[in-house]
């Protein structure tokens, strides 16, 4: 507060792990002229969050100044690169494809998918995975998000990519999820045993013909990268057609 003013905000929240923390949202209007106001946020954060004794903090940031020098100089460090990036499917064009088999996730197969949704993330979202609380919470969340018979829970709609028998891939969507017409990406995965085969590009292609076949004009996904390059899910959402919004930087105290 500034003269009776709200002039900036920070949250601490928990992780899905117990005793987990991370710290978001730390903004002060004219943050450049006001950061005395931006450190005090922040050093009231950190004295709630030595009060619940966590196990493990790491906080959440636009990659701007003055947030990432203040963050630094509370002995922060980055770890990891945030990307908020979008397509627009407006110009999106139907790609026939023969090479993948593309069925929807349903209710039936959920629990055999969730467990090998699992594997598809490994290695690069192992740090999310125990942030998660462990692969058995992760699968547990999949089939929680999931939509059934117009049960919305999450409204997740996941396609798995076939090869004859053989599963190699999973991408899904969130359609409406910021306004009509404007979907939530949830990434596309494919397993460690299929990647280097172009199958990425093709569920790529596919769930931009299958988010505009419901209607859905923009698509968005928040995924990580590394500090000096990018992940190889960034790299796949760049060469398909998204472009980088913003981004944000994951910082933990060293």
């Amino acid at each position: 507060m500034d003269k009776g003013s709200i002039v900036g905000c920070v949250a601490v929240t928990s992780l899905p792990r117990k005793n987990w923390m991370v710290i978001r949202y730390l903004a002060a209007k004219r943050a450049l002229s006001r950061v005395y106001a931006v450190e005090k946020l922040l050093s009231r954060a950190l004295q709630y969050v030595e009060t619940k004794k966590p196990e493990f903090l790491r906080a959440t940031t636009p990659s701007i100044q003055p947030y990432v020098d203040v963050y630094k100089s509370f002995a922060f460090k980055p770890i990891r690169r945030d990307f908020k990036i979008t397509w627009d499917l407006t110009g999106t064009l139907e790609s026939p494809n023969s090479q993948i088999e593309v069925r929807e996730v349903t209710e039936k197969t959920a629990p055999e998918i969730a467990e090998v949704y699992v594997e598809s993330i490994r290695p690069y979202w192992d740090w999310r995975t125990e942030e998660q609380g462990g692969e058995e919470a992760v699968a547990s969340n999949f089939r929680d998000g999931l939509a059934f018979d117009g049960v919305q829970r999450r409204g997740e709609r996941w396609l798995s990519g076939h090869v004859g028998k053989e599963l190699v891939g999973f991408t899904g969507l969130i359609p409406d999820y910021y306004k009509v017409g404007d979907a939530r990406f949830r990434g596309a995965f494919v397993l460690p045993e299929y990647r280097g085969k172009g199958f990425g590009r093709i569920l790529m292609s596919e769930v931009s013909s299958w988010a505009k076949r419901q209607g859905q004009h923009k698509m968005t996904v928040y995924t990580f990268s590394y500090l000096d390059s990018l992940a190889p899910g960034a790299l796949l959402y760049l060469k398909s057609g998204g472009k980088i919004e913003s981004e944000y930087l994951q910082m933990q105290r060293a």
